[in-house]
């Protein structure tokens, strides 16, 4: 284990909760909640369908390129002959990692906008700026071309986070409410029948 296979393994993991965050926040509470006022059978199926396994194709995609990428940055940065930042990324590393995570976020702005009719505009901008990054972050040491690629995610991550406040409360406080009422349907049933 070396010192840039470390730092890298955590900044992979920095890129990875700012995914994490962008899907389960509030889009996948959002996503569940549609669902539930979908009435109409079919309707219903259409939705999961499309959301849960076309849309979740290239989320599944985004994550697995990502990974490719910092899979081939750790394994550089574990070689003790690499400088302590490494060298450039090669293009394949560069392009499965930033375009794992911009295929990653188009797939929410897609998921949101067929799931919570919801434009995700600072997403949008999150993957223009990966794109206009790329070049850039291709002549940077591979360290660096990470930390970069972490920083852009938790910017766009956090403004689409604040941007999505009042919506955040809303689900947020639907999915309380639902949980509430879970929770009291079951303590009824355990004093009837236990």
């Amino acid at each position: 284990m070396t010192w840039p296979a470390l730092v890298a393994a955590v900044l992979g993991v920095a890129v990875a909760a700012a995914l994490w965050w962008a899907y389960f926040d509030t889009l996948a509470l959002g996503m569940e909640q549609t669902l539930h006022r979908a009435r109409d059978p079919a309707a219903r199926a259409a939705l999961a369908r499309d959301a849960y396994t076309y849309l979740h194709l290239p989320v599944i995609a985004g994550v697995i390129l990502f990974a490719l990428g910092l899979k081939g940055l750790i394994h550089e940065g574990a070689d003790v002959g690499t400088p302590s930042w490494g060298v450039p990324l090669p293009n394949f590393d560069l392009l499965a990692l930033y375009g794992g995570v911009a295929l990653y976020l188009l797939a929410l702005i897609v998921l949101g906008r067929k799931m919570l009719a919801a434009p995700r505009w600072p997403t949008i901008g999150g993957i223009l700026l990966l794109l206009v990054l790329v070049p850039v972050a291709g002549s940077l040491p591979e360290l660096s071309a990470l930390t970069v690629l972490a920083v852009a995610t938790w910017l766009a991550v956090g403004a689409q986070t604040i941007v999505d406040a009042h919506r955040r409360r809303g689900v947020r406080q639907v999915a309380l409410a639902e949980q509430l009422a879970v929770e009291e349907e079951q303590t009824r049933w355990r004093g009837h029948h236990l």
